[in-house]
Parts: C-alpha cells; sequence; structure tokens
C-alpha cells in the first residue's frame, strides 16, 4: 500500500507548479537538496510536458530563463564523452544519453519560444529585440551542445537536429537577419554573437564527424572552430556548376553537409560551403591518420 502511495505521489513531486513562474523558482530551489539521480528525470519529465503546452511568450521566456542554469549544472555533473575511447566511454552508441534528451528538450523549448515572439511580436510585450536576441543565441548554445556531444560521444544527434537548425537559419536569411556574401561585417549585437558563424560553425563539427574524426584530433578541431567558421564562405551553388568534390549544405535534409564526389550538374535548395584551407587540411592529416590506423589495427 505505501508503495502504491508513493508511485502516485511521484509525477505530483515532478510536475508541481509546472506552467507557473514563481512555483517552477521555488520547485528549482527544493531541488538543490536532491542528487542528480533523483532531480535529472524530472527535469525531463518537466520539460517534455512543456512543449507540449499551450503557454503565453512571456510565461514560456520566464520558465526558459528559470531552467537553463539548473539544467546546464546537471548536464555538467553527468559523465562527459571522451572521444578516446569507443562509443565516446558509453555502454554503446545507440539512443540517447540523459544530457542529450536534455540539451533536445531545452532547444525545442526554445526554438517554439523564438516561433511564438516573432509571430507575436507586435502583440506580444516580451517579443522586444533583447529578448529576442537572448533566445536566439540560447538557441544556437543548445544546438551546439547537441552537435558537439555526438561528435566527442560518436553517436547521432537526435532526430530532426539537422532539419531544424537549416530550417532557422534559413528563416534569419529571409528575414534579413543574416547577409549572405556582404562584403560589410556589422555586428548586431554587443556580446558579438552573429548566427552565420555559429551556423558554419556547426556545419564543420558535423563535417568533421562524417569524416570519422575521433580522439585527440576530434579534441584538437574544438578551439579551433571559431576562426575557421568565421573565414568559412556560404555560396550560391549556381556558381559552382560543373565543379567536383563541393560541400554541399542541402538544406531540406536532416543531414549536416556532405562531399559531392561528381560534378555539380544542377542547383538544390542550400549553398556550397567553401572552409578555410586550415580547416581542409586539418581534416585531410585527421583523416590519413585514421586510415593509417585503421590498417595497422587490422
Amino acid at each position: 500500500m505505501t508503495t502504491g502511495k508513493r508511485a502516485t505521489a511521484r509525477p505530483d513531486w515532478m510536475l508541481r507548479a509546472l506552467d507557473d513562474v514563481a512555483g517552477t523558482a521555488d520547485w528549482l530551489a527544493e531541488q538543490r537538496l536532491r542528487s542528480v539521480r533523483e532531480v535529472l528525470p524530472a527535469l525531463i519529465m518537466r520539460l517534455e510536458k512543456l512543449t507540449g503546452m499551450d503557454l503565453e511568450p512571456e510565461i514560456r521566456l520566464e520558465l526558459m530563463r528559470l531552467y537553463k542554469r539548473p539544467v546546464l549544472k546537471v548536464c555538467a555533473a553527468l559523465p562527459s564523452p571522451d572521444p578516446r575511447r569507443a562509443h565516446g566511454g558509453f555502454d554503446s552508441a545507440g539512443g540517447l544519453t540523459s544530457e542529450q534528451r536534455l540539451d533536445r528538450l531545452m532547444r525545442l523549448n526554445l526554438d517554439q519560444l523564438f516561433q511564438e515572439l516573432d509571430r507575436k511580436r507586435y502583440r506580444c510585450s516580451a517579443a522586444t529585440e533583447e529578448n529576442r536576441h537572448w533566445v536566439l543565441r540560447n538557441l544556437f548554445k543548445f544546438l551546439r551542445r547537441q552537435v558537439r556531444y555526438a561528435m566527442l560521444a560518436g553517436r547521432d544527434c537526435p532526430p530532426h537536429t539537422w532539419q531544424d537548425l537549416h530550417d532557422l537559419f534559413v528563416y534569419l536569411v529571409i528575414r534579413g537577419n543574416v547577409q549572405l556574401d556582404s562584403g560589410v561585417e556589422v555586428d548586431l549585437f554587443d556580446d558579438g554573437f552573429d548566427a552565420e558563424t555559429e551556423y558554419k560553425r556547426l556545419l564543420l563539427i558535423g563535417y568533421a564527424q562524417q569524416c570519422g574524426i575521433t580522439g585527440q584530433a576530434a579534441l584538437d578541431l574544438l578551439p579551433r572552430l571559431d576562426d575557421w567558421a568565421r573565414r568559412s564562405r556560404l555560396s550560391d551553388p549556381g556558381a559552382h556548376m560543373g565543379l567536383f568534390e563541393l560541400m554541399l549544405v542541402e538544406v531540406s535534409q536532416d543531414r549536416p553537409m556532405r562531399v559531392k564526389d561528381a560534378s555539380l550538374e544542377q542547383g538544390f535548395r542550400g549553398w556550397v560551403m567553401l572552409p578555410a584551407a586550415d580547416y581542409q587540411r586539418f581534416i585531410d592529416r585527421a583523416t590519413r591518420r585514421e586510415r593509417r590506423q585503421a590498417r595497422r589495427a587490422a
């Protein structure tokens, strides 16, 4: 009988004050006394429920501000992937880890919020440029966490991660928030955030993973990505017809960019990526090293 009561009370504890800002702040404060093992499933359950709830943008915005730090703290307490070990140090490469689930749920809520703020930007007090920027910056932050984690752990991103990233960037281009092929660089925000650089950084990570970059090379790649992303360029496919071995960013596909071995004979929805030369040299050296190690292991 006692076990039954505990089972009934457990969801109530996990979902208390779910859509109430003040109540959520109190709930999160109480979780500091609990172990990560207890808090983790509760956070996952709460964030999953929020994605399906019809909330006013003001409420979702304040909730996301509240959840961001606790989610990152819980993720920091979980085992980190190590690309120098098989499957990133996990038992297998299948399924989503708890950290992937948390990052994905934060990203889904932030994406939903960004769309709501833009849709109601002239009728919503929360849809200020400052709030919209906070959401966009953190949306890219959690997308970056997902893509980076997948490479280090040697596993796939959650389904639709790449499609959602492509859709977001295309939307920003259409809205005029990103000026591709512009000779003038404009820092739109004081914190130096640049959506195009963020997007290209993730494309470079995704391509490196597709090439099989693992181990120390994966760790060496990460600190250089910001510079490489700024010096890489997205170009219209029409300017590259007939050329071979182009890096294609196909925005209608739920996948990272890929190399087309055959010549480009027709246009497509997306861009050709022209990576920084030293990024390409890094990838070439690392892949040759991976092939040599694989032959020795065989």
